[in-house]
């Protein structure tokens, strides 16, 4: 039974992506010229691939998952905030990576957008986002909320230059980053609000901010940027973390109040997310090998730390993994 859910699922999720993600692409491209237009401005062409290919995925893996719990895909109105949602998170990101803005401008735009006097285009295009956002949702009192503690993370994700900064202040940013960018999203749906998913949600956001490390090493190193996957020195103590990250997603899917049918192809489809950390980490278990300890990542050459999941052997893998992690 399971194994026929299985083959159902990814292959109704392939052929969604396959003729889902070009469609969703393109439309997410001419909204940004749209947006480039009201504000008279440019997004570089980092930002825009960036913005596209997060806001493609997540609406056909995760935001389409989870509508599917009441028999549906995503509407117009959801796929729009959605991709909101991504334009400001990828402008925001901006303010604190390029250092465009102060910790102190960053917190007054965040706060008081209707006071900001905004001078250049990102300025204006968060505080449109952000407003619009803020404005559409359901329960603005909530969703502000949970913004404001993805807020607090990113703020204290600054530590993350810090070389002495402990392991568990890492793992407090990095599942409260994941966690509360995750949480977000839940508002953009037109659902009815379910407590338990709120758990799925924040758990989601956990694995994929860790999964996110394990494909970034090289490059966090090369920016200073220090991470668990950076600091790890064994595989097996990574994949612990890991793994208890991965189960406890599955816990919470668990405990939705949905039929078993709709579970196990939200557990599917989530957990296809999650198998992309498994990969990484059976890359780190090649790299280990039989000694007791990892190699210094410094001393690696970047073509070992890269995962490329255009090779085959990459994509059995991940539905390998796929399918070891999501029976319920």
């Amino acid at each position: 039974m399971y194994l026929y859910s299985f083959i159902k699922s990814i292959g109704r999720l392939t052929l969604k992506t396959f003729s889902g993600l070009k469609q969703s692409e393109k439309w997410a491209r001419a909204y940004l010229h749209t947006v480039e237009v009201k504000f008279d401005g440019k997004f570089d062409q980092k930002t825009i691939e960036k913005t596209v290919k997060r806001y493609s995925i997540q609406q056909h893996f995760i935001n389409d998952s989870f509508s599917s719990l009441y028999g549906r895909n995503n509407n117009i109105n959801e796929k729009e905030r959605n991709l909101l949602y991504f334009i400001m998170a990828s402008v925001y990101d901006d303010f604190f990576d390029d250092k465009t803005l102060t910790l102190e401008q960053i917190d007054a735009i965040f706060y008081h957008p209707e006071e900001y006097n905004a001078k250049t285009f990102f300025e204006k295009v968060f505080i449109y986002t952000h407003t619009r956002l803020l404005n559409d949702v359901a329960d603005r009192t909530q969703y502000y909320k949970d913004f404001e503690e993805l807020h607090i993370a990113q703020k204290d994700s600054l530590e993350q230059f810090n070389p002495n900064v402990s392991d568990e202040t890492l793992l407090s940013i990095t599942t409260r980053k994941g966690g509360y960018s995750l949480l977000m999203c839940r508002h953009y749906l037109d659902t009815p609000y379910l407590p338990e998913a709120d758990a799925c949600w924040y758990a989601l956001g956990g694995v994929i901010q860790l999964t996110n490390d394990l494909y970034d090493i090289y490059k966090d190193m090369q920016e200073g940027i220090i991470t668990l996957a950076i600091r790890a020195k064994q595989h097996e103590t990574i994949y612990a973390l890991f793994h208890k990250h991965a189960q406890a997603l599955n816990e919470s899917i668990r405990k939705l109040p949905v039929t078993s049918t709709r579970k196990s192809d939200i557990s599917i489809i989530l957990n296809v997310i999650a198998a992309f950390g498994y990969v990484a980490l059976d890359n780190l278990a090649r790299l280990q090998g039989n000694k007791a300890s990892l190699p210094a990542f410094e001393t690696l050459p970047r073509k070992e730390l890269i995962i490329d999941m255009e090779k085959n052997a990459n994509r059995f893998k991940l539905l390998k993994f796929t399918y070891q992690n999501a029976g319920l």
